[in-house]
């Protein structure tokens, strides 16, 4: 109980609840900049956190951690442009209610699932963290490559009403994740080789770029020929109800447990990220909301279900990722691995000796973690109101506008390097251009960018597996937790195809 007090009294004093709030505000801000992500608002002020004592600086760091997960839905929603790849489920459902002119409910609902993912996950990791760690552990290879898998057949989810294009996008971009060098030999696999060979593009494509172009620029594009034929027009936004009731949120009961629990277990694996979790919650809100015995909303249509069900997957995600980095020093994703770097620098090493020698900075960790997701909620629910305002803005002004922040952002990734600045922004915009026609084609653009997150991630595991296995491509069947993803795998492409024979 005196570990606990002490960690209570280095978190609310004055200064650290300042300093949070400083966090989530910027977070906030980043997150709803397209390109501008957490990891990036993390090291930016990580030399702040130098100066400031243990509990403080990892206090403000986790203000700006949460800030941008949850800020990333804000253009989402309003413009149907990703702030984040772990706010793409949101764009479905969040931009379908502000083009009903339902902006308010859908921001303010994005907002209430953000704190309850932040929450449940604080709970799950305060309480369950080294058993949760230990389970991880057993994610070798061959369960990476079979998550990949599972996460593979959501294309024919977000495939729209014609699953023929969407596996067409879909493998589209798992060739453009094969670009880059081999992950094992260092050979080079580009087309043309000897113009690319000497590129940036040696690297692979950079996902935040591909990002911007394929939901910002193609989106703009689409638009500025909709207003050159007359066919948009801003919506009419209400801003009445933007929180939502509790009967409603009570009603969502098993969407909020099920994305709460894949978010928290996903963002626990280290290497997977939060972009799996929230379409895979996605895909089980769809499958819920889809039965004749539901009484929620169909996922997809516009409701206040697919907006709620991602958000709380991706901040959940938050809670997740600091389970394996707090107890094994294994970042869970690319922003807790920054995190771990500030705690490293300052003398503190994760794991036993953390949790034996340091519980009292352990509980600091838990109450800052707290206060960041209510300064969240509270910063957010005041925003709500005047986030839609930037739809106000002539559409002839605001997509131009749209443009140039999208090809800043993708600049803005690769810091002072300016060749591989530039090129980012090139792959943006020649994405960009490339959605445009897809959307006029009407071709899905998401399968583009779930292959484009999971094609590395399966053909390396998939690979380093069967290396591990001496050659041996059943090792996958041999493997109790990849046996189960592979059957899921199975059974989501095969269900629809048995309901429609039924």
């Amino acid at each position: 109980m005196e570990t606990v007090f002490s960690g209570f009294l280095q978190i609310f004093n004055i200064q650290t609840v300042l300093w949070i709030a400083l966090g989530e505000i910027l977070g906030i801000i980043l997150g709803a900049l397209p390109g501008l992500t957490a990891t990036m608002g993390i090291a930016l002020m990580l030399p702040i956190s130098f100066q400031l004592s243990k509990a403080t600086g990892m206090a403000m760091l986790l203000g700006v951690y949460c800030g941008a997960v949850s800020g990333a839905s804000i253009p989402a929603i309003l413009l149907g442009i990703p702030g984040n790849p772990n706010a793409i489920a949101t764009i479905y459902d969040g931009k379908a209610m502000t083009d009903k002119g339902l902006a308010g409910q859908a921001l303010g609902g994005a907002v209430v699932a953000s704190f309850i993912g932040g929450i449940t996950s604080l709970i799950i990791l305060a309480l369950f963290s080294p058993i949760i760690a230990r389970f991880t552990l057993a994610f070798g290879p061959a369960e990476k490559a079979s998550l990949a898998l599972v996460g593979l057949t959501i294309i024919a989810s977000v495939s729209s009403k014609n699953l023929a294009k969407g596996i067409l996008t879909g493998t589209l971009g798992l060739s453009l994740s094969l670009f880059g060098t081999d992950p094992f030999s260092n050979a080079v696999r580009l087309p043309f080789r000897e113009i690319f060979a000497k590129t940036p593009l040696t690297s692979g494509i950079n996902l935040i770029p591909a990002l911007i172009g394929l939901f910002g620029i193609s989106q703009a594009l689409f638009d500025l020929q909709r207003i050159k034929t007359g066919h948009i027009a801003p919506p009419q936004i209400k801003i009445e109800k933007i929180f939502p009731s509790f009967r409603k949120i009570a009603s969502m009961w098993r969407l909020i447990i099920e994305a709460s629990g894949i978010g928290t277990l996903i963002g626990a694996i280290p290497g997977t990220g939060a972009s799996i979790a929230v379409f895979l919650s996605y895909e089980r809100a769809k499958k819920i909301t889809s039965s004749p015995r539901s009484k929620l909303e169909k996922v997809g249509t516009g409701c206040l279900e697919g907006v709620f069900t991602p958000e709380v997957a991706n901040n959940a995600c938050t809670g997740g990722a600091l389970i394996p980095a707090l107890t094994l020093g294994i970042p869970g994703d690319a922003a807790t691995a920054v995190l771990l770097g500030a705690l490293l620098i300052k003398g503190v090493v994760p794991g036993y000796r953390l949790f034996t020698e340091e519980m009292s900075l352990v509980y600091a960790i838990f109450f800052a973690l707290l206060l960041s997701n209510i300064f969240m909620l509270i910063f957010q629910l005041m925003g709500v109101r005047l986030f839609p305002k930037v739809l106000n803005v002539p559409v002839a002004i605001l997509l131009p506008a749209i443009l140039v922040l999208s090809l800043v952002g993708s600049y803005a990734i690769q810091g002072q390097a300016i060749i591989a600045a530039t090129f980012d922004m090139g792959v943006a915009l020649g994405l960009g251009i490339l959605g445009y026609f897809l959307k006029k084609a009407d071709y899905p653009i998401a399968p583009i960018v779930l292959g484009l997150i999971l094609g590395g991630m399966l053909e390396e595991n998939f690979r380093r597996a069967v290396k591990l296995a001496e050659g041996n491509y059943f090792v996958f069947f041999t493997k109790p937790i990849a046996i189960v993803f592979i059957a899921l795998a199975v059974f989501s492409v095969a269900l629809p195809f048995l309901k429609k024979k039924k």
